[in-house]
């Protein structure tokens, strides 16, 4: 567990033993209850309130300035204002005192990390102390690269493990020498491949001892192939429980003076499926394909150098104890009796505690590059300030910005809106349903005519506009669907105005002219993916102006999913082959080719290549093959992501010119309005959701279609979602159950069906 500091721990600091009067006695007036009741109800009714309000997740930023020090910024509404503490960093960090910037009901929260020596690594976490469900962080490290992710609070507060956020590709001699340590590492667990080989020591001379060590090192090498064309292991847990119980059938035959060789094929597949179940814990990385069969080569290397040297060092000890009379039932009924106690360990502190991951690989997938994930266990809704539930000056004006659009959004009280048209409600006081189409019409127009917006320097028109009447409340913004007579007093107008970019606004600039004498302060919020802030307009200060706050943010762009020519280690098949074909013309003579010593040398090499020299090979029959299931995750994965950010752009033809790079037939329009359906909130008035990221939970089968053209995938899958509405970030979380069908198309992969089998909504 990594240490942390902070500059503000809060120590308690107990007084004398002492009984304090009971607050509520038989001697408090009935009065002073009264008062104390009534002030709990009224705080509790405005607590409910702001809960209603709140979902409790904070957008937060992480900024790197410079190689030592990095900044955490968070945006928070003043009335949550205590809920955020200082965050605690790893132990060589300094965290300086948070400062707190005013931004008309919002409050920026800023802290200071620097440390004199390394800086954060993926091996480091921050925790953030926070009365919150949740923070939506955004770090933009000193080379420029953005990550995104949604941690959820804990026990202990909102664990943030920066391996999800750092870009992580490791370089080959990186990555050998790290799961070599975790092979070495690894071999002294609860000490069974210690008391394997102890046994085999004890059991064997010399030359067969090495030679039922090499059986298991063949088997763990065997795990190599079987792992290359997907065949699934087990977790490494059920791998040791295994080795526990060959240390007992050891025993059994060290006291029973059993021949060893009746167990040389359980040795092969403890090796085998060992190896196996490394490589399947090798999935919680999300390493790449081409380092899979590395990492797992590396680590055999590691148990095998162990095994040989605990057997040479055994022997060595052997030897000092040769005159100790009975040494081998001793060692038998000890090695019996450790492996039960090690059955019952492994039993009791990990299966029945369900802590089956014994080498912490636990990345699960909570954040991505360009990624916003959603929380599974988060309530719907996000951060908004007051004015999203009730209009806090006469006019509220917001802007969302978001891949390759803009949306401004204003709400207006219908008494302002009259005014600024010249309506005349003939003493009515409200604006009855016949007129309300043509004060829609005029208000916007006017808005439009009177305020200026620029992107990125240029003024452009907007692609979108409508106006409706809509009413607040905890639940956001809400179209009114049927017209009523509205009252100038309590009605309001959203206004929403689209504007299409080519990528993200870096820059936007606001001119705010409509002021009246109702209208003297107009409130202004502008929200992006990394944070929100709110300033107030005025006739002297009419200008907002907003800059990305983390530069160099790149939209993730689609594209085809070509099929890849596949790696394939031709210098090992061909060594294996020359193996194969030498021991078949040795058997049909007296004398052998070549010696076995030799022929396993060359197998050695073989095996020594084989997750290195891979060579790509253009062969349309073996493209044809059926993908692994780890292989169909990742083909699944970029398509369904493709087919989601189809939907990032507005226009139906752009959507389906985007849906042809990753869909084929008459699945399109399927696809078209499945999504539509799926990701839609309530009637919000224009905005639209935006899929922020796509997780594979599992392929649980693969098979050829029945036309041999393509394949099913038996996969389900969750769709991470969000949309800002008024200030306000809504969050959709689905789960989906569904035999997808892909197919080669030209050189590309394409989804040709989608049978869906469930689908839950999580959020």
């Amino acid at each position: 567990m990594p240490q942390y500091r902070t500059s503000n721990i809060q120590h308690a600091i107990a007084g004398p033993e002492h009984h304090p009067r009971p607050f509520f006695g038989r001697s408090t007036p009935f009065s002073t209850k009264m008062i104390i009741i009534s002030i709990a109800f009224f705080l509790l009714a405005f607590c409910n309130t702001a809960a209603a309000d709140d979902v409790g997740i904070t957008k937060a930023r992480l900024i790197q300035k410079t190689e030592n020090s990095y900044i955490l910024e968070a945006d928070i509404n003043q009335q949550l204002m205590w809920t955020i503490k200082s965050p605690i960093f790893p132990d060589r960090f300094q965290v300086s005192e948070p400062e707190y910037t005013q931004q008309s009901g919002w409050i920026v929260v800023q802290v200071t990390a620097s440390t004199t020596g390394d800086p954060l690594s993926a091996n480091d976490e921050i925790l953030l102390p926070w009365m919150r469900n949740g923070a939506a962080l955004s770090v933009q490290w000193l080379d420029g690269s953005i990550s995104q992710g949604l941690f959820m609070r804990s026990l202990e507060g909102i664990q943030v493990p920066l391996r999800l956020l750092l870009p992580d590709r490791k370089s080959l001699p990186e990555l050998c020498i790290e799961h070599l340590s975790n092979g070495f590492g690894h071999l002294f667990f609860r000490g069974i491949h210690l008391l394997i080989i102890a046994a085999l020591v004890i059991m064997l001379p010399t030359n067969r001892l090495f030679n039922s060590l090499l059986i298991m090192t063949l088997g763990q090498a065997s795990a190599l192939i079987l792992a290359d064309i997907g065949l699934p292991g087990v977790e490494m847990l059920f791998a040791d429980i295994l080795g526990s119980l060959l240390i007992l059938m050891l025993a059994y035959a060290v006291v029973k003076d059993l021949p060893a060789k009746g167990y040389f094929p359980v040795l092969f597949l403890f090796g085998l499926l060992h190896a196996l179940a490394y490589h399947q814990e090798l999935f919680a990385l999300d390493l790449p394909i081409d380092q899979q069969l590395p990492a797992l080569f590396m680590f055999n290397i590691a148990i095998d150098i162990g095994h040989f040297a605990a057997a040479g060092l055994l022997l060595l000890i052997l030897k000092l104890l040769t005159k100790l009379k009975s040494l081998k039932m001793i060692v038998g009924y000890s090695l019996g009796t450790l492996a039960v106690m090690l059955f019952l360990i492994l039993f009791q502190e990990h299966l029945l505690a369900g802590k089956t991951d014994i080498l912490n690989f636990s990345a699960n997938r909570n954040a991505t590059q360009f990624s916003l994930p959603a929380s599974q266990n988060s309530p719907g809704g996000g951060q908004r300030p007051a004015g999203a539930r009730q209009l806090t000056s006469p006019i509220m004006n917001y802007l969302s910005v978001e891949p390759y659009e803009v949306r401004q959004e204003i709400l207006i009280q219908a008494r302002a809106a009259v005014q600024f048209i010249g309506l005349n409600d003939a003493g009515k006081g409200s604006i009855l349903a016949g007129s309300q189409a043509t004060v829609k019409k005029e208000i916007l127009e006017f808005v439009q005519r009177q305020n200026q917006l620029s992107i990125d320097g240029e003024t452009i028109a907007p692609l979108l506009t409508r106006a409706d009447f809509v009413t607040l409340g905890p639940a956001g913004v809400i179209v009114r669907e049927t017209p009523i007579p509205e009252s100038l007093d309590g009605g309001i107008i959203g206004l929403t105005l689209v504007y299409e970019t080519d990528d993200i606004a870096d820059e936007i600039t606001l001119t705010w002219q409509s002021f009246s004498e109702l209208v003297q302060q107009v409130e202004a919020t502008t929200t992006d993916p990394f944070g929100s802030a709110t300033m107030i307009l005025s006739p002297d200060d009419n200008i907002l102006r907003w800059k990305s706050r983390l530069s160099g943010y790149q939209v993730p762009v689609i594209s085809e999913i070509t099929v890849e020519k596949i790696k394939l280690p031709l210098i090992s098949i061909g060594l294996f082959l020359l193996v194969a074909i030498l021991y078949v013309l040795s058997t049909r003579r007296e004398k052998p080719l070549l010696s076995h010593p030799v022929m396993m040398g060359i197998l050695g090499i073989g095996f020594l290549l084989y997750p290195f020299a891979r060579s790509s090979a253009n062969l349309p029959f073996i493209s044809q093959w059926q993908p692994s299931t780890e292989r169909t995750s990742v083909i699944l994965d970029d398509l369904l992501t493709n087919v989601y950010r189809a939907f990032d752009v507005r226009g139906e033809s752009d959507v389906y010119d985007r849906l042809e790079m990753s869909v084929i037939g008459d699945q399109l329009t399927q696809i078209y309005l499945q999504n539509r359906r799926t990701m839609e909130l309530e009637n919000r008035g224009g905005a639209r959701a935006n899929v922020d990221d796509v997780e594979i939970l599992a392929i649980n089968e693969v098979r050829g279609t029945e036309d041999g053209e393509g394949f099913v995938a038996d996969a389900r899958w969750i769709v991470s979602g969000s949309v800002s509405h008024f200030g306000h970030t809504h969050y959709r979380r689905n789960q989906f159950h569904a035999l997808v069908t892909f197919v080669i198309d030209g050189n590309s992969w394409k989804i040709r069906d989608i049978d869906l089998i469930e689908e839950e909504r999580l959020l």
